[in-house]
């Protein structure tokens, strides 16, 4: 899904249903601050409801894996394995790189969360299908609120993003019930 087309649904939430975006209306200052909550939108899903998971392979120096050296931003090291054995590494985190506590390790995939680049009005959003441009209107919806003082609305918007996000999330898989002996 385009950024635009949840900012379209959230212009009609928002009573703007009228509104068209084009080249010429993307420099509106309403349109400009929308992206911009769109974006921490964006980033809040990523860091609190689905997280984006990459993976990579990356040189070990000195028993450490520099953030830099990645290409996203990392929330989260989720695991770390040596390439050449294929087992699992002990790490902890510090704000620039991961502390390997296996010696000898010279290559090592990594897989992490990561935190999204801002994106513009005409760019793809980087969230999972499971989240829809509706959720992500209300989303949207809930920040231009708050930002613009009306605060019963604001409330409104995120209890109904918040619960569609819930939806989103939820496990949906067969429910099992064990059987039991009645005496």
């Amino acid at each position: 899904m385009q950024l635009k087309e949840a900012i379209q649904i959230c212009l009609t939430y928002l009573g703007d249903e009228d509104a068209s975006i084009n080249a010429q209306t993307a420099q509106h200052p309403k349109l400009k601050l929308l992206v911009k909550c769109a974006n921490l939108v964006i980033k809040e899903i990523a860091t609190e409801y689905v997280p984006l998971i990459e993976e990579e392979s990356v040189d070990v120096v000195e028993g450490k894996i520099n953030f830099e050296g990645l290409t996203r931003k990392v929330a989260e090291v989720r695991k770390v394995q040596d390439i050449d054995s294929g087992l699992p590494s002990n790490f902890y985190c510090a704000p620039t790189h991961c502390k390997l506590r296996n010696e000898g390790i010279k290559r090592a995939k990594i897989v992490y969360s990561y935190i999204p680049l801002d994106i513009d009005i005409e760019e793809d959003c980087p969230l999972p299908p499971v989240v829809s441009a509706k959720t992500l209107a209300l989303g949207i919806c809930a920040e231009y609120s708050m930002i613009s003082g009306m605060y019963e609305q604001s409330v409104m918007y995120s209890d109904r993003f918040k619960q569609d996000m819930r939806t989103a999330v939820r496990k949906k898989g067969e429910i099992k019930i064990k059987p039991r002996r009645w005496y």
